[in-house]
């Protein structure tokens, strides 16, 4: 299971954005867990022999893209972590 990674106030103050995105991140864990309890043909990539349209296949697809949704938020969390070493590391240089 995915661990949760929250923000903390620090970092909350600089990027408050940080707080939606991790209920975001929860909730998108919490929909792919439900939705593959109540879908277990998508798990076993058994989700092909299923009609089109079917709530398999949908399953699928909101699985697929809360996945790429994911993927995009931890990005951004990343891109600001850096955004952040990076500021540091030139306002100690500018201290000396």
């Amino acid at each position: 299971m995915k661990q949760l990674l929250l923000p903390i106030p620090p970092s909350l103050h600089r990027w408050p954005e940080l707080a939606p995105l991790a209920i975001l991140d929860a909730a998108l864990a919490a929909s792919e867990l439900a939705l593959l309890s109540a879908c277990p043909e998508v798990h076993i990539e058994a989700f092909n022999r299923s009609p089109r349209g079917s709530t398999t296949r949908r399953a699928y697809a909101v699985i697929t893209q809360a996945r790429r949704l994911a993927a995009a938020t931890a990005a951004y969390r990343h891109a600001v972590e850096r955004d952040a070493r990076r500021a540091d590391r030139d306002l100690r240089r500018r201290t000396f």
